[in-house]
């Protein structure tokens, strides 16, 4: 049967608004691209923000994607400090996005101030549903793609173009090598921002059905 702990609701109303749900996509070539990068580096190439001002407010959606072949991560970073504010709840599941930032920071110095005070912002999901939350549906995982399709069976990833990580660098290689024509650039795109939009959107949704399970 699922299980929801009654320590749940603790966990979340350490939660600050605004609340920033996001999710960053990136790549990890084997041959290093840019200055400063080593065999297998993560890059990252997009990310994507759901916002919810306040209580009951529907959340506002920003995004990013580079779609050329140029060093993605200076704009990377740039367009995610003018979207996030400088106070709220910064939303993600696992620490990835966490890592992705501290890598950004030893590239480029200049932001490591900023971006110390973004991670000191982070909310991580992944640990409070572990702890607090079982669905036999979840079939022994806690990934985003086992616990959405549980806990919110209308939101799904089936049937999208990009559905996975995976899938979203393969598109995104696609997008930057070149050759491909405005129609095709375009599904790509739409494909890609499709699926990030989702991670977000799923994350928001998540704590919004967390607050209202009782335990």
């Amino acid at each position: 049967q699922p299980w929801f702990s009654a320590e749940l609701g603790k966990e979340l109303e350490t939660l600050r608004y605004p609340l920033y749900f996001t999710d960053f996509e990136s790549v990890n070539p084997a041959v290093p691209r840019f200055a400063g990068m080593r065999p297998f580096d993560q890059l990252p190439f997009q990310w994507s923000l759901h916002v919810q001002r306040e209580p009951a407010a529907e959340p506002e959606h920003y995004e990013f994607l580079a779609t050329d072949d140029a060093d993605p991560r200076r704009e990377f970073i740039t367009s995610l400090f003018g979207a996030l504010g400088e106070s709220g709840s910064i939303v993600v599941y696992a620490p990835f996005e966490s890592q992705r930032l501290s890598e950004l920071a030893a590239w480029l110095p200049e932001f490591a101030g900023l971006i110390k005070t973004i991670q000191g912002r982070l909310f991580d999901l992944l640990p409070v549903v572990r702890n607090h939350v079982y669905h036999p549906a979840f079939a022994g995982s806690y990934s985003l793609k086992a616990v959405l399709p549980a806990l919110v069976p209308e939101m799904s990833y089936d049937g999208m173009a990009v559905a996975n990580g995976q899938d979203a660098g393969l598109a995104w290689e696609s997008l930057i090598r070149g050759g491909l024509d405005q129609v095709e650039r375009n599904r790509i795109k739409t494909a890609l921002l499709d699926y990030c939009g989702q991670d977000t959107l799923a994350l928001f949704t998540l704590v919004e059905i967390l607050r209202t399970t009782p335990a």
